[in-house]
């Protein structure tokens, strides 16, 4: 009985397959169109010793990439120091008396504690990991992991604890 059905059943599946060709026909035709596209939709970079270039893997102008973000006019605040030195106390201080903000760590456990902390001092926060969601009513600060935050947002102040460059790669 089982022979029986297995052999049904590729016998429908080679029938689908070899019998009605189209489907597959216009699923490549879609995927190798979306391709196409994707390819025309490479910006041009130009150096001074040759010719205009689409080339996606062109490191040479790294001032013309991203340029929503560079119309922002911002600060930013490299705090470097040896362990236990107030690094993440300072950032976090400043981050409580922004009106709105984020927290940006390695670990969902650190963006946990962050967002208690927070919550505790009536700065209401988010907690935004991989693993869990907790929303609070009326808040402008999150905590979130790297992974997770929302880039496309402003925000006043934006923490980002534990940058190294060893894990850039992973995130």
């Amino acid at each position: 009985m089982a022979s029986f059905l297995l052999r049904h059943n590729r016998n429908l599946f080679a029938r689908s397959l070899f019998g009605n060709k189209e489907h597959f026909r216009l699923y490549f035709q879609f995927k190798f169109q979306s391709l196409g596209a994707a390819a025309n939709m490479l910006h041009s970079y130009s150096s001074s010793s040759g010719p205009i270039r689409n080339d996606f893997t062109d490191l040479t102008c790294p001032h013309s990439w991203y340029p929503k973000a560079r119309e922002k006019h911002r600060r930013v605040i490299l705090h470097v120091g040896p362990t236990n030195s107030g690094k993440t106390y300072h950032a976090l201080k400043q981050l409580e008396s922004s009106a709105s903000g984020i927290y940006c760590g390695p670990l969902r456990l650190l963006a946990w504690e962050i967002a208690k902390r927070l919550n505790k001092v009536q700065v209401p926060c988010d907690l935004i990991t991989g693993q869990e969601r907790e929303e609070v009513d009326g808040a402008n600060h999150k905590a979130v992991t790297v992974e997770m935050a929302d880039v496309s947002a402003d925000y006043q102040c934006a923490v980002i604890d534990e940058i190294q460059a060893s894990k850039i790669s992973i995130w």
